[in-house]
C-alpha cells in the first residue's frame, strides 16, 4: 500500500510540475525582458509560450507604449536544448523578429521596423520638450544586448520631421548610425534633407552614448527654427551645440 502511494505521490507531483511549466504566466517573460533591457511588456496575457503584450520603451522613470499588441511564440524545441528562442510579431515588423536568451544577454536576428517618433521620448532631453512627430526607420544586423553593453549596427532614419515647438513640417529627413562591438562603437548622425541641419558624432563605451555635433538651419530658415534650435543646446554663434549622453 506505501508503495502505491509513494507512486501516486510522484505522479501527482509529475502532473502539477508539468502543468506549471505548461501553463507558465506570460508576465515571466515580461520579468525576464524587463530585468535586462529597456523595454517593457505591458498587461501581458496567454502564456510564456504563447502570449501578447503591449511593448514599451522606458528609461526607468516613464515609459513610452508602441501602438499595437506583440504576439510571441517560444521555440521549444530550443528550449529542450537548453536556450529560450523566441519568435514576436508586431505590425510594425515586416516579419518575426527572432530573439535568443542565454542567460546573460539578448540577441537579435537582422529586421526592420517602422515606429512613430513619438518613441524619441523615452531618450529624454531634448526629445520629450520637443514633442518630436514623423516616422522612424529602424534597420538592424545580428545584434547582441546585455548589461556590458551593445554589439552590432543599427540605422535609424527619422524621415518627415516634425516637432510641436515648430510650425515648419517637415523639419527634414535625418540619419543616425551606430557600430558598436565588445561594448564600444560610434554613432554618426547626419542630415539627409530639410531646412534643420543636425551633424555630429558618439562614442559608445560600457552601454553609455556620449554624443556631441551641431544644430544649425538653412540661411533662409534660421528665423522660423530659432527658437527650435535654441532649445536643443547652449548657441555659439550662429549654430547651437549638440551635447548628449544616454545609457543603453
Amino acid at each position: 500500500m506505501s508503495r502505491r502511494w509513494l507512486w501516486g505521490g510522484i505522479l501527482v507531483l509529475l502532473a502539477v510540475t508539468l502543468t506549471c511549466v505548461l501553463y507558465a504566466p506570460a508576465t515571466w517573460l515580461s520579468d525576464i525582458v524587463s530585468e535586462h533591457s529597456r523595454a517593457r511588456l505591458i498587461y501581458p496575457s496567454g502564456t510564456l509560450w504563447n502570449g501578447s503584450a503591449i511593448l514599451a520603451m522606458g528609461d526607468g522613470r516613464s515609459a513610452r507604449a508602441l501602438p499595437g499588441r506583440i504576439v510571441w511564440d517560444v521555440q521549444w524545441k530550443e528550449v529542450l536544448r537548453g536556450k529560450l528562442v523566441v519568435d514576436f510579431r508586431h505590425p510594425s515588423v515586416e516579419r518575426a523578429v527572432r530573439v535568443r536568451y542565454d542567460g546573460r544577454s539578448f540577441s537579435l536576428e537582422q529586421g526592420q521596423a517602422l515606429w512613430p517618433a513619438a518613441m524619441l521620448e523615452v531618450l529624454g532631453a531634448p526629445f520629450n520638450t520637443i514633442s518630436p512627430g514623423g516616422l522612424l526607420v529602424i534597420r538592424w544586423g545580428d545584434c547582441r544586448f546585455s548589461q556590458a553593453g551593445f554589439w552590432g549596427s543599427v540605422q535609424v532614419d527619422w524621415n518627415d520631421a516634425q516637432s510641436a515647438l515648430s510650425t515648419v513640417v517637415p523639419l527634414g529627413d535625418f540619419r543616425v548610425v551606430v557600430d558598436a562591438a565588445e561594448g564600444t562603437g560610434s554613432a554618426r548622425l547626419m542630415t539627409l534633407k530639410g531646412p534643420l541641419l543636425l551633424q555630429g558624432e558618439g562614442q559608445i563605451e560600457q552601454g553609455r552614448v556620449r554624443f556631441s555635433g551641431t544644430a544649425d538651419a538653412e540661411p533662409e530658415m534660421r528665423a522660423r527654427l530659432n527658437g527650435l534650435i535654441g532649445v536643443l543646446g547652449p548657441r555659439s554663434g550662429e549654430k547651437v551645440l549638440l551635447s548628449w549622453e544616454y545609457q543603453t
